[in-house]
């Protein structure tokens, strides 16, 4: 994780600007490097997980490690803010080259 402050998602139309608390049980975030999208009528769900080597052979295993729902009205929102960061991540890093 670095110290430098994300950039900043789509602000709202009121232009507050909104103080994020992580508490202290939360600070370190949980590793994920395999989600799963699924929707219904009324919300998105992320389920993100871990898959772990091991288990039984030929059969990959994946554990949720948090389970988060959003309203589809967050879904663009979340799209563009993600859009930004990697965006202003491979400006100063370089291109991000997916593996599989």
């Amino acid at each position: 994780m670095s110290d430098e402050e994300p950039v900043p998602p789509e602000q709202s139309s009121s232009h507050q600007k909104l103080q994020v608390h992580v508490e202290d049980e939360r600070k370190h975030g949980t590793y994920a490097n395999f989600l799963v999208v699924s929707h219904s009528p009324h919300e998105f769900t992320l389920d993100f997980c871990q898959v772990l080597p091991g288990g039984e052979p030929g059969k990959p295993r994946a554990e949720v490690v948090s389970r988060v729902k959003v309203a589809p009205t967050m879904v663009g929102k979340i799209i563009r803010a993600l859009n930004t960061n990697m965006t202003a991540y491979e400006d100063k890093y370089g291109m991000v080259r997916e593996v599989g």
